[in-house]
Formats: C-alpha cells, sequence, structure tokens
C-alpha cells in the first residue's frame, strides 16, 4: 500500500482521538470536521464506499453544528 494514503489514515485516526480529548465544541467540531475530511480522502483512495459514505455524511452534521455555535457567540 502506499505511504501517502497509510499516512492520510493515521492522521484521520489521530484527529479522531484527539477530538475525544477536547473540551471545547469549537475545537471538537473543527477537529471531527477535519477527521471527516481525512477518512473522506483516505475511504476514496482505498475504495471503501462505506467509509466515504460515512465520512460525507458527517461532513455537513459537524459543519452546520459549527456553524451555530458561531452564530450564537455572536
Amino acid at each position: 500500500m502506499n505511504s501517502w494514503i497509510e499516512i492520510i489514515g493515521f492522521a484521520g485516526s489521530f484527529l479522531t482521538v484527539i477530538t475525544y480529548l477536547t473540551q471545547r465544541m469549537v475545537q471538537l467540531r473543527v477537529l471531527a470536521i477535519a477527521s471527516s475530511l481525512c477518512f473522506a480522502v483516505y475511504g476514496t483512495m482505498i475504495g471503501s464506499p462505506p467509509l466515504i459514505l460515512m465520512e460525507v455524511a458527517l461532513l455537513p452534521i459537524n459543519a452546520w453544528r459549527l456553524y451555530q455555535i458561531a452564530t450564537e457567540e455572536a
């Protein structure tokens, strides 16, 4: 397997773990979006439709929640 593909997969895994450790909601959503982006790319590169589908579904959910948080604080 290509090392770049593995690096992207490990980056997504690392970001997911960090997401679970954070206590601030804005940071959580930003990290979750970054994780989903990594995993969507990784899923595309390895040809995994279930992984792609899940991450593409999670991206707008986290983006919407981040938008809601940002507009509530403004």
